[in-house]
Parts: C-alpha cells; sequence; structure tokens
C-alpha cells in the first residue's frame, strides 16, 4: 500500500495517463493503417492512370520487344519508386508492350479484371491496380508490395511512440512538480504539527491550504480548541480539588493531634467527633471527584437504555432515611411510573446529589419532598425543602463546580449540583429551580424527555411518608 498522498496521486494520474495513451496509440494506429491502405490504393490508382494516359495513341501496334535499354554501364540503375511495378498490356493478344525494369516476365493481374487486388508473386505479397483505356484494349498494371506499407506503417508508428514517449517523461516531471507544489502548504502544517510541543494546543497554520484540505485542518483546529479549553478546566479542576482536599486533610490531622493529647475520653470525645465529621466530608468529596472524573471519562460510552425512573427514585430515597431521621427530618415520596432513556449510574448520582444537599442544609426537623411524574410527554423529577434557600443572585452560580452559598453552617464540597447540571445535560435534560414545600425553602426540578411509545397515563401515585415527622 501507498501511504504517501504524493506518491499515490502521482502514480495513479500518471497510470491513467498511461493508458489513455496506450488506447490511443492503439487507436491511431488501426485508423493510420487503414488510411495508410488507401491512401496506397488511391497511389498505384493515380500511377496507373497516368502511366495510361502517357502511352501514344499508336501503341497497339508495338510489340513486347519495344522496350529500350540503358547502355551497359547504366544496366543496374532501374526505375525506382519504392518497389514500383508497372507494366502495359495490349489485351486482345495479351502482349506485354511495356514493362518497368526488373517487372515479372508474366502479368502482374492474370485476370486483366480492372480494379485492385492482392497478390503473391515471386514468394512476396504484392498489391495490383488494373486500369484500361475506353476502348478496352490497352490496360495498364501497376503494384507494390505490402511490405514497405508494413515498414513505411512500422516508421510512422516509432516515430509516435517516440515523440509521445518524450511527452510523457516531460508531462510525470510536471506532474510531480505540480503535485510538490500544490502539497506544499500540507507540508508545511505536517512541519509544524512535528516540531511542536506536545503541550502546545495553539492553532495549525491554515493559510494557503486548498480548498480540499482547508476544512480538514479547521476541524483540527476546532478540536485542538476543545482540547485546550478541556485541559484549562482540568487544571483548574486539579487545583481546587487540591486545595479542596488539603483543608479538610488538615483539619482532621488537627483533630486527631487534639484527640491524641486528651487525657481523659471525656475529653477526647469532642475531637473524635469532629475527626469523624471530617472524615464523612472528605470521604463524600472523594467520591463527587471520582464522579466527576468518571463522567469525564464516560462521557460518550455509557450504556444506556430504557429505564424506570421511579424505581431509581425510590430505590435512592429508602438510602437517606438514615440521614434524615438523624436530623428528625422528614421526606415524602411522590412517584408514578416514568420510563426515560439514559444510565442508571448516572441518573444515581443525581438523584443522591440533590436529595444529599436537600438533607444538608434544610436544617433539623425540616420537611422534604421527592416527586416523579410524567406530564405532557415529559417526565418530571423534583426535590423539595422547605430550609432557608438559596438567594436568586445566587441562582446562576449553583451549578458551578466548588462554589457555596454563602452564610450556610453547612460545608458541602460544592461539586455535587455540578455534576446534577452535568448528568442532565449528557440526558438532554433541562433544569429549573423554584420554591420549595409551601412557598419556602429550595426547589429544583429536572425535566427528562419520556419515552413517547412507554409513557404512562398520567395519575398520581398516592404520597408515601418514609420517615414520621
Amino acid at each position: 500500500m501507498m501511504h504517501s498522498l504524493r506518491s499515490r496521486l502521482f502514480i495513479m494520474l500518471l497510470g491513467i495517463f498511461v493508458v489513455a495513451w496506450a488506447v490511443t496509440i492503439g487507436c491511431i494506429g488501426i485508423q493510420f493503417n487503414r488510411e495508410r491502405t488507401g491512401i496506397w490504393d488511391r497511389e498505384l490508382g493515380d500511377i496507373g492512370r497516368e502511366i495510361l494516359l502517357s502511352m501514344p495513341s499508336d501503341i497497339r501496334q508495338l510489340s513486347g520487344a519495344a522496350n529500350l535499354h540503358l547502355p551497359e554501364a547504366n544496366q543496374s540503375w532501374g526505375i525506382k519508386h519504392g518497389k514500383l511495378s508497372f507494366q502495359v498490356w495490349i489485351k486482345a493478344r495479351r502482349d506485354n508492350v511495356v514493362r518497368s525494369p526488373g517487372s515479372v516476365l508474366g502479368p502482374l493481374k492474370p485476370d486483366f479484371v480492372d480494379g485492385y487486388a492482392t497478390r503473391m508473386i515471386q514468394g512476396q505479397e504484392w498489391r495490383v491496380y488494373a486500369v484500361s483505356d475506353v476502348q478496352n484494349e490497352v490496360q495498364v498494371q501497376v503494384a507494390k508490395p505490402t511490405s514497405e506499407l508494413v515498414a513505411e506503417t512500422r516508421r510512422w508508428v516509432r516515430f509516435g511512440l517516440g515523440t509521445t514517449a518524450v511527452l510523457l517523461i516531460i508531462l510525470s516531471i510536471a506532474m510531480k512538480l505540480v503535485i510538490r507544489w500544490s502539497l506544499r502548504p500540507v507540508v508545511k502544517v505536517q512541519e509544524a504539527i512535528t516540531a511542536r510541543d506536545a503541550r502546545d494546543l495553539n492553532p495549525l497554520p491554515n493559510e494557503g491550504l486548498p480548498d480540499e484540505v482547508r476544512p480538514l485542518v479547521e476541524s483540527f483546529n476546532r478540536l485542538l480548541g476543545r482540547l485546550d479549553r478541556a485541559m484549562q478546566n482540568e487544571r483548574q479542576f486539579l487545583a481546587e480539588a487540591a486545595h479542596e482536599l488539603r483543608t479538610p486533610l488538615a483539619a482532621l490531622l488537627t483533630h486527631a493531634q487534639v484527640a491524641q493529647r486528651s487525657r481523659t475520653l471525656e475529653e477526647a470525645k469532642a475531637p473524635l467527633q469532629q475527626l469523624v465529621s471530617g472524615v464523612e466530608r472528605s470521604a463524600r468529596l472523594s467520591q463527587q471527584l471520582l464522579d466527576s472524573a468518571r463522567l469525564d471519562v464516560e462521557r460518550h460510552v455509557g450504556e444506556r437504555g430504557p429505564i424506570e425512573l421511579a424505581d431509581i427514585v425510590a430505590v435512592i430515597t429508602h438510602e437517606f432515611e438514615t440521614a434524615a431521621a438523624t436530623k428528625c427530618q422528614s421526606i415524602t415520596l411522590d412517584t408514578e411510573p416514568c420510563q426515560i432513556e439514559g444510565n442508571v449510574d448516572d441518573l444515581g448520582i443525581l438523584i443522591g446529589n440533590l436529595i444529599d444537599n436537600a438533607v444538608r442544609y434544610t436544617g433539623t426537623g425540616g420537611r422534604m419532598a421527592v416527586r416523579c411524574v410524567c406530564v405532557a410527554q415529559v417526565v418530571r423529577l423534583q426535590v423539595q425543602d422547605d430550609g432557608p434557600g438559596v438567594a436568586r443572585d445566587d441562582h446562576a452560580r449553583i451549578f458551578d463546580r466548588f462554589f457555596r452559598v454563602a452564610g450556610s453552617n453547612e460545608r458541602g464540597s460544592g461539586i455535587g449540583l455540578s455534576l446534577v447540571a452535568r448528568i442532565a445535560e449528557s440526558h438532554g435534560a433541562t433544569i429549573e429551580i423554584g420554591e420549595g414545600i409551601d412557598g419556602r425553602g429550595f426547589g429544583i426540578t429536572v425535566v427528562f424527555p419520556a419515552l413517547q411509545e412507554r409513557v404512562g397515563e398520567p395519575g398520581l401515585a398516592p404520597v408515601k411518608p418514609l420517615i414520621p415527622a
């Protein structure tokens, strides 16, 4: 296989030209051969008629001994138009009164019929033409060996082949130079890519590129731009994640050292409790960082299919029963059959982060409501609480990574809602922000496109309090 575009273009174009050249030469050769045969016949006819018209009117009175002869010193000279041979016959008595030097003794055309014929004379093929006068008494026979036609044809073919071969060589050189000149901008792009550093994501030069190549380079540049933005986001994410991990780890070390210096178990109880809380927060932060990294890696490869969203909502909500009971909170669950297309793991992360945020920020004794209903060909997943809520000015920023609402006593990682936004976007869903329960608190609604062929009839399932208030 030829991996070089330059070589491929050159070989293909040259091959096409050679095939076309060979076919053309063949057709020209056949046509030339036919034309030369016709030209020969016309030439023989013209010569025969000229000889006939050159004869005297009393030629009938001549005899075969009437031919003149040269002196002995010039006996080797003959009339040569190639190997032209002619005879003049008196048809009535079959008498050859005039003939060319070296002509055969017998008639060139024994049947004495006017016209053309091809005959074997003395072991050689000849083309013969015969023409008679108006009284049909005198006939001129003219002949020429066909080997001369073949030799002349070969000379012309050799000349044509030689000329076209020279032209082919010139054309090949010109094609090679034109291809090299045409691909010079592409070579420059290749050299620019080879010479640049692996971390250099600046756009490739696209000046002077052919129209066929420019879209490819522009696509590369757009890809490089996306990669550059992704790498910048990852650098920022790593820097912020390192900062977020460094702070709780330092706090954990401090609480552990305080507990270590305590003299009694009672003194160690408070720092140990702080240590446990810090470990829980660090574990959650680590899990969310891992979830974020997994979303980046599996953005295009996650398995998706029809999913009953209400089942996932119920399972995830039950997992937060213990955490809600610890803070004397109540959760109500309102679901109906709602089928969407999505990834089970990603949707579990989305639902878990929504409920976790509600549990964290609602406060002791608060209420939460989780609803999953199908309305107007869409599935609405809603999580509401009656906590302190979020200021309207912060609504646009709560989905940014590491953003935390000011004034909150609960320390979160600032990653949960960013994961919700990314998973919702990957599932073609939209997010609505509104009020919580009874006009208080905070509420988030994720609107998914429903599977049209499997959407159930609208209707609300009975509200089931999972944990008593």
